[in-house]
């Protein structure tokens, strides 16, 4: 039990120290922007989550990161 609560945590601490190493925040539509700037080439600008955060809900950015993030793979 205590083993498997260890691994647990250590998997969890290993994918949000990914995330903030990648994109410096654990906000989804701050990954969504970070993506369309990468995927636009265009120079990159920190903070446009927040915008992106009024607009529209979480899960949304999530979903829309994630759909990035397949279009980046198929290319």
């Amino acid at each position: 039990m205590l083993k498997t609560v260890g691994w647990t945590t250590f998997a969890v601490v290993v994918v949000v120290t990914g995330f903030l190493y990648r994109y410096e925040s654990l906000d989804p539509c701050e990954w969504m922007t970070q993506e369309l700037v990468e995927y636009a080439g265009v120079p990159a600008v920190k903070g446009l989550g927040g915008t992106a955060g009024a607009i529209m809900g979480t899960g949304e950015c999530l979903q829309n990161w994630m759909d990035l993030r397949v279009k980046g793979a198929e290319k």
